[in-house]
């Protein structure tokens, strides 16, 4: 497996959602994490980026991949078609190599927009609905069982020092794949939480592992990507 890259992908929006009409995305996209999946997908096959997180007052998106920008746009300027090529900045891609080992006790901060679910008997819910499911009236606040559940996905890779909620919404619209009825789109209701936290490097090893993969689900539609900056 190659190293860990960080891209800088820019987004053309007018083109991208052009290419959504196209491809039959034709439903509202509040994050555009379906759309971009999808984009992804038509541009760089099976080098697409994951987890990504997509920032839309720059309009660019962050990720992480096992390719570089140079493999990335080869791929794209080969096989893309024009309409998903004519979405790309393409003067503006640029990527780095992230270091390959990470040292025990090394401190960082830590921010992740992630989709806080669980799913149990096939059926995905909100981590803070199944609080209340279990410990009704007893269960904490949202805010709390969020920031919980954040730290536990890091199975002790990380230890936290501070953990804080930097933006929540308990119902944003995602547009997934529905298995059933052909295949088509549908719509969902997932909360979306950022996360920012102080914590020191445990296991340096596990760090980098789930830096790659991400936290939580829908990684593959901007959730998870985890962002790194110098300790406060």
């Amino acid at each position: 497996m190659s190293g860990l890259h960080l891209l800088r992908i820019p987004v053309q929006v007018p083109p991208l959602l052009k290419f959504a009409a196209e491809s039959g995305i034709t439903q509202e996209d509040e994050t555009l994490g379906y759309t971009l999946h999808a984009w992804f997908a038509a541009l760089f096959g099976t080098h697409a980026p994951r987890p990504f997180r997509y920032f839309d007052r720059r309009n660019e998106v962050l990720a992480y991949a096992h390719a570089d920008a140079a493999i990335l746009l080869e791929q794209a300027q080969t096989y893309a078609s024009p309409l998903a090529w004519a979405a790309l900045d393409v003067d503006g891609v640029a990527s780095k190599t992230m270091p390959e080992t990470w040292q025990a006790g090394r401190r960082l901060r830590i921010e992740a927009l992630v989709c806080p679910v669980a799913r149990q008997d096939n059926v995905e819910k909100d981590v803070f609905l199944r609080t209340l499911d279990r410990l009704g009236d007893d269960a904490p606040g949202r805010a709390e069982v969020y920031r919980d559940w954040f730290t536990v996905q890091w199975n002790d890779v990380l230890r936290f020092g501070h953990v804080e909620i930097l933006g929540m919404t308990a119902r944003t619209r995602l547009l997934r794949r529905s298995r059933r009825g052909g295949n088509r789109l549908r719509v969902v209701e997932r909360p979306q939480v950022l996360i920012g936290a102080d914590a020191a490097i445990g296991d340096g090893q596990g760090f980098a592992r789930l830096l790659a993969r991400g936290i939580g689900r829908h990684r593959a539609f901007g959730f998870g990507m985890v962002s790194l900056s110098p300790p406060r």
